[in-house]
């Protein structure tokens, strides 16, 4: 594999990025799922990502020789923070994974890089939503004001984990080395693998 490509991922993606997202679930803590989520489930949060909330999903693809299939070996979403709060809608949520075997190559660099200024792109709006059920029992979905709003805060929740470089810090300097300010810790929120 040589070059690397940075592209919006599409559905025939998703099995590729289920098998990232499952080897970080079932290998680390920093991610707090304890059990990969299903296909069906991830296919369901693209839709609701791309299709209904309009943010963007993007995928590193390795270009292999030609005839050979392009692998994904990492993706970057944004997704809603508080989704179900219209007043939130402004700020969404940055999920990133680099294949482990990808690692080290600048490729997450890259996706942090293209999906910060998708998020910056003319015409990109997150189309924030709540959902009210009446005492009817009548579901009545309101959308944000126009075709959406403009994407104002990213915000890059993360589990340090001990175990990473650095004792789990080398992933929260990559994010500061990159713009982002820490704004606060929880500590001992999740517990997995044994540990908080």
């Amino acid at each position: 594999m040589s070059t690397i490509k940075i592209r919006s991922a599409t559905s025939s993606d998703l099995p590729q990025v289920h098998e990232i997202a499952a080897q970080y679930v079932r290998q680390t803590r920093l991610t707090f799922l304890q059990n990969p989520v299903s296909q069906t489930m991830m296919n369901a949060k693209f839709r609701d990502i791309t299709e209904s909330r309009g943010l963007p999903y993007l995928v590193a693809i390795a270009k292999g020789e030609e005839g050979d299939q392009d692998v994904v070996v990492g993706y970057a979403y944004l997704s809603p923070y508080r989704g179900h709060m219209l007043s939130y809608g402004a700020t969404v949520e940055l999920t990133l994974f680099v294949h482990p075997d990808h690692q080290s190559r600048a490729i997450g660099t890259e996706l942090l890089t293209a999906v910060l200024e998708s998020a910056k792109a003319p015409g990109v709006l997150h189309r924030a939503r709540e959902v009210i059920v009446g005492d009817d029992g009548v579901e009545n979905i309101i959308w944000a004001d126009g075709q959406g709003v403009r994407i104002r805060n990213i915000l890059a929740v993360m589990a340090v984990d001990a175990d990473g470089k650095e004792n789990g810090e080398a992933l929260r300097k990559w994010y500061i080395k990159r713009g982002f300010v820490e704004r606060g810790r929880m500590e001992k929120f999740g517990f997995k693998k044994g540990r908080w």
